[in-house]
């Protein structure tokens, strides 16, 4: 069950500052500005177990950034 309190991290790519997401057209990792949109973690341990995977992909691991709720 979600609250308001609820933790929430995203992805964010060291080398340019932009927040990760999933594009819609073809459901690929794709770089916004703003972490609104951002693709949003409930657990730190799950935005860190993706990071990593995207690490391994893509070749940079992104940071994981924790925003207020």
């Amino acid at each position: 069950m979600l609250t308001n309190y609820a933790e929430r991290y995203v992805l964010r790519t060291e080398s340019n500052g932009c927040y990760l997401c999933v594009g819609d057209a073809n459901q690929s990792i794709k770089a916004i500005e703003s972490p609104e949109n951002a693709w949003t973690f409930h657990t730190h341990d799950g935005a860190v177990t993706h990071a990593l995977w995207i690490g391994e992909v893509h070749g940079e691991t992104p940071d994981v950034v924790k925003i207020s709720p």
